[in-house]
Parts: structure tokens; sequence; C-alpha cells
């Protein structure tokens, strides 16, 4: 099978503000009495993709299957838009074979590898170009300044991963499940790397580096009962751990307080590490750890945030994932249940020194902040409320939680109408359901919500992870409905 594929997005709009109208019967903006501000966009980008894909299978058992496409971005330097994506799989289905052919316990065995590189495009279009913006004037005088520095050389950031699996079946499919075992290599790495100051930047988004992940995913799905009474159950784990095995020398910043190093995983969160109150002034501590000369930090504490060195506090990526599902029907009626959880990672709490700052600024404050140290001999971990005085309103661990959860992300529960009822009616289903989301979680996390989705993207390859930055807590919602069928 071959193919072709093109995709053009294209945006130009404007906009333009105001206030002070005269009543609400005026609709348009020439009513507003002050025009307050104005903005207008224009972006493009394409993609062109060619691929071609071969499948073979011989004597229902042995399974092989090759690929290959040639992806184009006008998001990548001229000579370099183009990037070569091959993949390939072989597959040998074991219980096809004779030898297996009287087997009653083993439904179904496959083993599969496969090899394949894929491409990772997701940066800012005219990420290559050098670019100029009009908004340098200056009172009433127009005036330009560069904007972002040149690299015609960007190119696809690759990604080449190898997988070995298994999948399974037993007691006639009653128990069926899939293991995967794969190793990711990307090497390209899009990222916003250091450059002179001297150039008027202090980043530049350039191809550098390389990142390795090595997982493990298990799935297990199993028909607990089939009469009647039906009850299925799926549960999935995931464990990913990734590494940077080359930078060039570089240490990248991201976020907040996230960083990217050789040797480590991809954003970590680099800090001062916070050590308490003074039970007797009410001061913020912090964990000096300068390195001694026998490799040992010392765990001294200081009340300047400056003779704090920075450390690894924490990771945003999860030691594990997994998700339970389980599925009932009995008469018509039909209920599901799906658990899912996240363990090992941390988050941190960007607005932290804003909302968690013992009064340190305007904003409200949250409630534990009322612990505050307020006498000699007061043991809190929240310093002396100082108006504008940066007692512990630093970046550091006093920020950052344990982010692991449970949760009981959705509960569905059904019932469809019998079909001698509903024939009388002229349709062919009807189904009454209720369902309700994000209805309990269970989490030590200090924030609002451990799902926090409010990554601070440093470049094409995120490593602001795990950041938290007021994020609004996803809705307990529930959701009454009825389907249709004709």
């Amino acid at each position: 099978m071959c193919g072709a594929n093109k995709s053009q997005f294209y945006r130009d709009q404007s906009s333009v503000e105001g206030q002070q109208f005269a009543s609400n019967a005026y609709k348009q903006i020439i009513a507003a009495a002050d025009i307050t501000s104005g903005s207008s966009e224009e972006t493009q980008f394409s993609f062109l993709s060619y691929f071609s894909r071969i499948n073979y299978q011989l004597n229902k058992r042995y399974l092989l299957s090759l690929s290959g496409r040639i992806d184009g971005s006008s998001r990548f330097g001229a000579n370099n838009r183009y990037g070569f994506f091959p993949a390939a799989s072989v597959g040998w289905i074991i219980s096809e074979e004779s030898f297996l052919a009287n087997n009653t316990l083993l439904s179904f065995l496959k083993l599969r590898a496969s090899y394949g590189i894929t491409g990772n495009a997701e940066i800012a279009n005219f990420a290559p170009r050098g670019l100029f913006s009009g908004d340098a004037g200056y009172a009433g005088t127009p005036g330009q300044r560069p904007s972002q520095i040149e690299n015609p050389d960007l190119k696809w950031e690759q990604t080449a991963q190898t997988d070995f699996g298994i999948d399974f079946g037993l007691f006639q499919g009653r128990i069926s499940g899939e293991l995967d075992y794969y190793i990711k290599n990307t090497r390209d790495l899009l990222l916003n790397v250091n450059v002179p100051a001297t150039s008027g930047f202090s980043t530049q988004l350039r191809n550098i580096g390389k990142l390795e992940n090595k997982g493990i995913e298990f799935v297990l799905n199993t028909q607990n009962l089939t009469g009647a009474f039906k009850w299925n159950t799926s549960i999935n784990i995931s464990r990913n751990k990734n590494k940077i095995t080359d930078l060039q020398g570089q240490i990248i910043e991201g976020g907040y307080v996230n960083r990217a190093v050789e040797g480590q995983a991809l954003g970590i969160f680099f800090a001062p590490e916070y050590a308490g109150v003074d039970t007797e002034n009410g001061d913020a501590l912090y964990y000096r750890n300068t390195e001694l000369t026998d490799g040992s930090r010392d765990r001294s504490t200081t009340n300047d945030y400056n003779e704090a060195e920075r450390v690894i506090i924490g990771d945003p990526n999860p030691n594990f994932i997994a998700g339970l599902t389980n599925s009932f029907s009995f008469k018509g009626f039909d209920l599901n249940i799906l658990l899912q959880g996240v363990y090992g990672n941390d988050v941190y709490n960007a607005g932290g020194k804003f909302q968690s700052a013992n009064g340190d600024f305007f904003d409200n404050q949250t409630k534990d902040q009322l612990k505050r140290w307020q006498k000699p001999g007061d043991i809190t971990n929240v310093p002396q409320a100082r108006l504008l005085g940066a007692n512990g309103t630093g970046e550091s661990s006093r920020y950052l939680s344990d982010a692991s959860y449970t949760r009981l992300k959705t509960i569905t529960l059904g019932y469809t109408l019998p079909s001698t009822l509903v024939n009388r009616i002229k349709l062919e289903r009807v189904r009454i359901y209720a369902t309700g989301q994000n209805l309990l979680t269970f989490t030590k996390y200090e924030g609002w919500d451990p799902e926090v989705n409010a990554d601070f993207i440093a470049s094409g390859s995120n490593i602001g992870l795990g950041t938290d930055f007021y994020s609004a807590p996803q809705p307990r919602t529930i959701i009454f409905g009825i389907n249709l069928g004709f």
C-alpha cells in the first residue's frame, strides 16, 4: 500500500479591545469611549507525507510488516525539511503450531518484535528563521528589534524504538493479556540551548543531545463471570525510566526549577532545600548543601537564601502508572468503574510563593498559612508572616509535593430497556445512564489537583514537567443521558 498526504494550516487574525460604552445596547467596538489594546497575528505551516506499507503472512502464523514514510515540515531549515522514518515488525503465532494443537490451557500465544523510527516536529512555526519584531517603538517613534536567531540547520528530532512483546490467551480467551518491553533512543533533541549573551539572546533552539527511555507495559483482561451476571476486569500497569545520555556538556533550565543535565532524568527539579522555620525568630531556613572535601554536603542550616546551594529535590517522572476497569452487566443493567493511579512523581507548585507565602504577597492565602510562626518556641513549617519580606518564598523544596494519587476517574450506571417495550415505540434501542467523573481522589498532594496540566514548555522537548501554577482542578461532574437507536 502506498499513499501521500498534504496538510496546511493558515491563520490571520486581529483583535481590538475597548471599554466605557454608553450602555449595553451598543455592540460595536466603535462605540467604545476608550480603545485599550489591539493585536494581530499571521502564521502558517504545512506538512507533506509519502508512505508505503507491506504486510505478509505465511501459514497463518508467521507475520512480517514493513513500512516507510517520508515526512516534510515547513517548520525546519530549508535543507532539513524532510525525514525518512522506516519501521519493521515480525510476529510468530505459536498457538497455531501443530505441537500446541491439542492444548486446552493455552488458547493463544504470539511473540512479536518491532523496530521503527519516528520524528517530532512539535516546535513553533518559523523556528529556523531569523525574525524581527516591530514592537520596539518608543515615545511614538517606530522601531524594530531582532526577536529570534536564525538556525537553518534545524531538523527533525528522531526516536528509534525497539519493542519485544508477548500476547497470550488462556482458557478459551477468558484470560488474555499483553507484556511489552521497549527501549526508545531519541537523538537530535529540539531544545533551547544556552548561547553567549553577546549575541543579544540567552538561548537558541537547536538539535542537541540524546535521551533514553526504557519501560515495561502489562495488560491483563479477565472474564470473571460469564453467565446471566457478567463481570469483566482489565488491569494495565506501565513503568518508564528516562535518562539524558548526552547533552554535550549543556545544562538547560526550564519551567521554574526544572533542568536537563546528562546522567539525570529529563526535567528533574533543582533548587535549594527548605529546612523549616527557626523556632526563635520565625525565619525560613535552608540547608546549605555546600559540597565538602570528602564529597558529602554541609547539612547545616541558614536563613540566608543565597547561601543555600541548589540540589536535586525531586523528579516529575512517575515510577509507574496503573489503571483498573471493572465492567458488570445483568438483565439490562450495566456498571462500569474506572480507577487510575500515578505513583512516585513530584509536582512543583510554582504558585506557592504567591498563594502559600505566609502573607508575603497580596494574593489570597491557602488555609495552611494560618499555622505560621507567631512567637518564640512555636514549632511549625510556615515562617512568620512578613508582607513583602520574602521570608521563605524563594523557589525551593518548600513548594514540592509528592503527587502520587489514586482516582475514581469514572463510574457509569446504565439500563437498557427491554426490546419488547422499545419496539412498541418504533425504536431499536433505548439506554438510560448516569456517569460520574472524578468523584474521589486519594492523594497526599498539597495543591488542588495532583493531575496537573500546567507544563511549561522550554522548547520542542518539554523539560518544564510537573509544574502547577494556579491550575484549576478537574471538575467533579455527574452526567445524565439517554441513548436512542433508530
